[in-house]
């Protein structure tokens, strides 16, 4: 009976302890699996009632990334007004070593509203921003393209600042 006791304590400790956050080295190794993924299967299939299905190897990077709390929440960005008046008068640090252009991934919201947020705030630090449906995730979100390392990492920085999980430079994605 005392073994019954013990789980339930610990189960009840666990569970008031909130949700573990997500780690971002695990999140930028599935954003890079899942970015494969895409490249290998770009084209969704359809199944018996006209729905799209994402093929499979897309699929599993999607639950993997959802199970790992790798999307950006509405909750994530509330400091981003904050962030915003923080860096003002904000400019863009075009220095260091030019380097092929590339756009910086944010990350992953779950709505258009909050896509039109992110949207607003970094057009609003002079970035241009496009947002690109993910299926079954919601709209990735890149700003950019950057042209000098300097411009790069201030950008991935503000990002982090901004409450986007593993931001990172794109490559082989056409902005």
């Amino acid at each position: 009976m005392r073994g019954f006791r013990l789980v339930a304590i610990l189960a009840t400790m666990a569970a008031c302890a909130g949700p573990t956050p997500p780690d971002p080295a695990t999140c930028a190794s599935l954003f890079a699996r899942y970015d494969a993924a895409v490249r290998l299967h770009p084209v969704s299939r359809f199944d018996d009632h006209g729905g799209e299905v994402p093929p499979g190897a897309v699929s599993r990077q999607t639950v993997a990334l959802r199970a790992n709390g790798c999307l950006t929440s509405s909750a994530d960005l509330d400091g981003l007004p904050a962030l915003a008046a923080r860096l003002q008068p904000f400019r863009i640090e075009d220095s260091g070593p030019t380097i092929q252009a590339m756009p910086v991934h944010l990350g992953i919201v779950t709505s258009i509203s909050d896509e039109a947020f992110v949207t607003r705030y970094f057009r609003g630090f002079g970035y241009r921003s496009r947002g690109i449906g993910a299926e079954g995730l919601g709209r990735r979100i890149y700003i950019g393209p950057f042209t000098s390392q300097g411009a790069l990492d201030q950008a991935l920085a503000v990002a982090r600042e901004a409450g986007f999980i593993a931001p990172y430079a794109a490559r082989y994605t056409r902005f």
